[in-house]
């Protein structure tokens, strides 16, 4: 097959706008719903997949490799002697020895692996049912067992009625998996009485999705109903919801221990085993109970490996799991220095740093002071953990001077991981606070911390951390759809894939701790042969680089997990910190106006695609050369292009990409449709757009131009033969009829035994059976070869391409020598 390369420039209204922006660049495969999105383990289940360029599917891969997802096949029969594959649908075989929790879904098929779904393992003896019937109202309420799981479906504007029957006293666990299973629905949950009266509502509680600790008031029956907050509804706004008596664990206070130690922690929950109430701790109206337990804090601070649907930087914050029974798996974190218990109803309490303290916003409003001795010369860091226990909280910190009201340092945020010029749209912050400063003498300090969102109550925890440097960092990757100027501020998930002689980038982010400045190296390991990737270097305070990932001429198709890794030397220490992929849920068409869910694969993946290349290759003039400039100065950096196929057409635009300090509006130049070279210039000086600075940097020249690019043409070309089988099997069917007919015809006019005659006449209704069952299968054939050849027509596409990394040592203004006297 010719190689090709790729994707449409639409121009549409902005009604469109969400369907021009999803296909406005180069194809890869967005796996978007698993039905149904779970399973028990020892099962075998069959699912149906959808999405966008899911197309020619070969099997689902899971993080899990034990289990197993293998297409749906018709038998083998007439029509289809060799079998036929059911699109979309797949038989997943769970072994017995599975864990209950969610694994990681994508697809397998041209365009590679797909983005990610997850799907979730249940219990091997748990009971689950599908929803049945019109239960859209109170009175055709579906009746539904304690400890039975149902999934179900919301319709637009309506709203799914459960019927539960409950003895006075009885207190149940009701809760929906909604948003914890990439479902679109953001769900409410309520509960009424037999009369109509509600008894009780809840929206957000696990992540944004509800749950009710209900006791019912009398013997009776009580009527759940499940509904979306927006109305909204369809296929990808789906639930499951139980009603169950499960252990349920709130909180755990202190909410962390120092690693290496025995600590003891008491959880807060309902129907805790052996749980009381002696506490007195209630939360939204309902009583807590407590547990108090020992637990020895694992000797080293880890992140835990478990699918989270939190945002990336609360499933990062170091912790470990604990459980009560078959309870929900709670974190408890690792402090970071030893843990001191606020006073409550101190009005400034005095700590020794270092120190991590444990607190609450008790009640709205609430704010807390704390006084600690500082020692001249001596650097403090301060920081707030809350949003990262999924609090809903967004600190502040002011730092005084005792008996001086000047503010000597404060934070709302800390530094924003969103690109300056919008051109990513993955969440990598949070609202957490933490700021720094170095005592001008031995004295006494107070740090006051506020909660700006304004709610408090027993589980608005916080930690409160003030120590010397510990440096460290954390390791992230991204894989959204580029976005360039020319889509504005689109947000769509994208499964990293490379055609051969191309390039793709995974947007690696490194948050530091304590101002840690060394270098972080960043490599890609367990790349296929055919595949390399340059190691991206973050100097300096640098957090922000992209690793290029780029694919030889040669590179056979492949996929699978791969590994991105940073190391640094900290202290004496070289530190290695394995990269995880945060990635969009769902893409939407204005990134900076909607709620754009962020979270964590469980997976690194890559594709190579074999059947199609990149319309153009991009690097300078000398890839390994160190360019040189001095701050204020201008730098040129000659570029050259490598055309495929004389694919591309018109300008390619070429700009810095990653540049650190960059932000809107970057250089850029063109390289004409029919030049191959071009010099890019870079004004090293300082201004709104650039903060320049001295300073060793790597970032990666991006290309964006057109192309002539063919949607997958070999699934057209397929599609016709296919239909031209059935369509001579037609034939060949209706000259059987013709021919049995006649034989029939025949028979009956002949002496024949009522044997012969019944054999015949069974015969010719079995083909004509047949002719309809190829009548249809031609019928969907043809309809099927017509869409992949219209989809296979070159189309002028929208392509980007980068360059492997560009080094730039940046030289600072050398200082004037003194004038001769």
């Amino acid at each position: 097959m010719n190689q090709q390369g790729w994707i449409v420039k639409l121009f549409f209204p902005a009604f469109l706008l969400s369907f021009a922006t999803a296909n406005a660049q180069l194809p890869n495969s967005d796996f978007q719903m698993i039905s149904p999105a779970f399973a028990k383990a020892g099962s075998t289940v069959e699912v149906t997949v959808s999405g966008t360029n899911l197309e020619e599917l070969t099997s689902l891969r899971f993080n899990d490799v034990r289990i197993k997802g293998e297409p749906v096949m018709l038998p083998k029969d007439e029509i289809y002697p060799d079998g036929k594959q059911v699109a979309n649908k797949f038989t997943v075989k769970i072994p017995p020895g599975v864990k209950p929790g969610i694994v990681e879904a994508r697809t397998q098929g041209y365009f590679g692996l797909s983005t990610a779904r997850p799907f979730m393992i249940l219990p091997a003896d748990a009971a689950e049912i599908p929803e049945e019937g019109d239960h859209s109202t109170q009175d055709k309420a579906m009746p539904l067992a304690i400890e039975t799981g149902v999934s179900g479906t919301l319709d637009s504007r309506g709203t799914d009625w459960y019927k539960v029957a409950a003895k006075k006293g009885e207190q149940l666990m009701i809760q929906v998996w909604a948003e914890r299973l990439d479902s679109k629905a953001d769900a409410q949950l309520s509960i009424f009485n037999s009369s109509g009266q509600e008894l009780e509502t809840n929206r957000l509680h696990f992540v944004r999705d509800p749950f009710i600790d209900f006791t019912a008031p009398e013997d009776g029956d009580y009527f759940i109903a499940v509904s979306e907050i927006l109305y909204r509804g369809g296929s990808q706004y789906f639930y499951r919801l139980k009603v169950s008596k499960v252990p349920i664990i709130d909180f755990v206070w202190p909410p962390a221990g120092v690693p290496g130690t025995k600590t003891k922690f008491t959880i807060f929950g309902r129907n805790l085993p052996g749980g009381s109430l002696g506490e007195g701790v209630e939360l939204d109206g309902k009583a807590l109970e407590s547990v108090e337990v020992e637990i020895d804090v694992p000797p080293i601070a880890t992140v835990s490996k478990r699918f989270s649907a939190s945002t990336p930087r609360q499933a990062t914050l170091p912790g470990f799991e604990h459980q009560i029974g078959n309870s929900n798996a709670l974190k408890i974190g690792f402090a970071t220095a030893p843990v001191i218990f606020e006073v409550r109803d101190s009005i400034s309490q005095t700590v020794q740093a270092p120190c991590e303290i444990a607190a609450k916003f008790d009640v709205k409003g609430d704010s807390d002071t704390f006084r600690f001795s500082a020692k001249k010369d001596t650097t403090y860091f301060i920081e707030s953990i809350s949003d990262r226990m999924k609090v809903n909280s967004d600190t502040v910190l002011i730092l005084r001077k005792v008996g001086d009201d000047k503010i000597v340092a404060e934070n709302d945020d800390t530094p924003s991981f969103f690109s300056a010029d919008r051109f990513d749209s993955t969440n990598l912050d949070t609202t957490d606070a933490m700021l720094n400063f170095t005592a001008d003498a031995d004295s006494e300090y107070e740090v006051t911390v506020i909660n700006q969102a304004g709610g408090g109550s027993a589980a608005h925890l916080y930690r409160l951390a003030i120590r010397e440097a510990q440096h460290d960092f954390q390791l992230f990757t991204t894989t959204e759809r580029t976005i360039t100027a020319t889509n504005g501020r689109a947000g769509f998930p994208a499964a990293p894939i490379i055609r051969k002689n191309g390039t793709i980038v995974y947007r690696v982010v490194a948050p530091r701790q304590d101002g840690f400045e060394g270098d972080i190296v960043v490599r890609a390991s367990g790349l296929p042969e055919g595949v390399s990737a340059p190691q991206l270097t973050l100097s300096g305070d640098s957090t922000t680089g992209f690793l290029v990932i780029k694919a030889a001429a040669n590179a056979a198709a492949w996929s699978g997990p791969i590994t991105i890794s940073g190391r640094a030397t900290i202290g004496e220490n070289n530190i290695r910190r394995v990269a995880q992929n945060a990635s969009l849920v769902w893409g939407v068409i204005f990134s900076d106006s909607f709620r754009v869910r962020s979270r964590l694969d469980l997976e690194i993946v890559l594709s190579v695609i074999s059947e199609e290349s990149t319309p153009t290759t991009l690097t300078s003039i000398d890839p390994n050369k160190v360019w040189e400039v001095e701050l204020n100065q201008k730098l040129e950096i000659p570029i050259k292009t490598t055309e495929f196929n004389a694919l591309r057409k018109g300008n390619l635009t070429v700009q810095p990409h990653g540049f650190p300090g960059m932000q809107k509006s970057p250089p850029t130049v063109a390289i004409a449709e029919t030049a191959t070279d071009g010099k890019l210039v870079i004004d090293f000086k300082p201004n709104g757009n650039f903060a320049a600075k001295p300073g060793d940097f790597q970032f990666a020249l991006q290309g964006t131009g057109l192309a002539k690019y063919q949607h997958n043409p070999k699934l057209g070309l397929a599609a016709t033969k296919e239909h031209k089988r059935l369509e001579a099997l037609e034939k060949i069917i209706v000259e059987r009829i013709q021919v049995g007919n006649k034989r029939v015809i025949e028979l009956e006019r002949s002496s024949a035994t009522e044997v012969e005659l019944a054999a015949a006449k069974k015969a010719l209704e079995a083909d004509k059976a047949l002719l309809k069952r190829v009548t249809v299968a031609r019928g969907a054939a043809d309809t099927a070869a017509k869409a992949a050849r219209a989809k296979a027509v070159a189309k002028d596409t929208k392509f980007v391409t980068y360059s492997t990394p560009v080094s730039v040592k940046v030289n600072p203004v050398p200082e004037k020598a003194p004038a001769k006297k």
